[in-house]
């Protein structure tokens, strides 16, 4: 099992989309870095201005924790359309190319090559997450230097510099769950639908619709909003308040990983009912 889980792993990375994602990745957190430094202090005085009258606001602010936080709010709906363009394509590239035969006249079983296409693909999301968390931390904290961290949700959250960096740890390894989680969704169309196309675009559908409803307001869609994964994607958000409660993110967490379990049980019940001359 683990030479086969080692030849799905190298069939991956040999794919040109999945290098297309890391470098697409390393342009937007650059271009990120590059607005703030061109712009940031005025958007951040902007941000401040009611406060300065009756506080004394001092220390460098623009610092690299700053331009952290401010990559994962803006790429955490992203990275899911990055990863789904190699997701997407597991197991629906080896219907269209024609390997699925091949493949599966082995002596493995269908439930360890799609185990081993699982395995691959949180693989590749392990590793995507880590590149992503190093070069949205380090090139800012090269560039901008330290200092704690101003979040502007529900009022001013002042988070001290030494706090900062174990948030940030925790926010990567709760948002890896959450792609793990939409990975595993993409897989189960991969798998029901044979079209990598179809099986990215549905993924993407499905997490838009999703976004959407968790994000009506005037409460529509309030009381059942708990049941939608991205919702419970975007609960990273609350390990940076100054007093996190671990139980919602414990929650969440839960849920996330109940969700994968289903839809992977899903993936593996009708791979393995699946006529493959068909």
């Amino acid at each position: 099992m683990i030479r086969l889980i080692q030849f799905e792993t190298y069939k991956l990375i040999r794919q040109p989309r999945v290098w297309l994602t890391f470098a697409v990745m390393a342009v937007m957190i650059f271009l990120i870095n590059l607005g703030v430094a061109l712009d940031g202090r005025e958007m951040l005085d902007l941000l401040l201005q009611p406060l300065s009258d009756q506080f004394i606001i001092s220390g460098n602010l623009i610092n690299g924790h700053l331009i952290a936080y401010l990559a994962l709010n803006m790429l955490w709906v992203h990275i899911p359309v990055l990863l789904v363009v190699v997701t997407g394509d597991l197991v629906s590239g080896e219907f269209e190319s024609g390997t699925i035969r091949v493949a599966l006249c082995t002596t493995w079983t269908r439930s360890q090559w799609l185990t081993a296409k699982v395995v691959a693909m949180f693989l590749y999301i392990f590793v995507f997450m880590l590149f992503s968390g190093l070069i949205m931390m380090l090139p800012a904290q090269l560039a901008f230097g330290n200092g704690d961290l101003l979040v502007f949700s529900a009022g001013i959250q002042v988070i001290e510099e030494q706090d900062v960096m174990w948030r940030f740890l925790l926010a990567l390894l709760f948002g890896t769950l959450g792609m793990m989680t939409f990975g595993a969704i993409s897989i189960l169309f991969s798998v029901l639908l044979r079209n990598s196309l179809a099986a990215i675009l549905v993924s993407l559908g499905i997490l838009i619709v999703s976004t959407l409803l968790q994000t009506f307001g005037m409460g529509i869609f309030e009381s059942w909003r708990h049941l939608l994964f991205t919702w419970h994607m975007a609960q990273w958000q609350n390990l940076f308040f100054n007093d996190v409660d671990p139980l919602p993110l414990y929650r969440s967490a839960c849920v996330l990983f109940l969700h994968m379990v289903l839809v992977l049980s899903a993936a593996y019940f009708l791979f393995n009912r699946m006529k493959i001359t068909e």
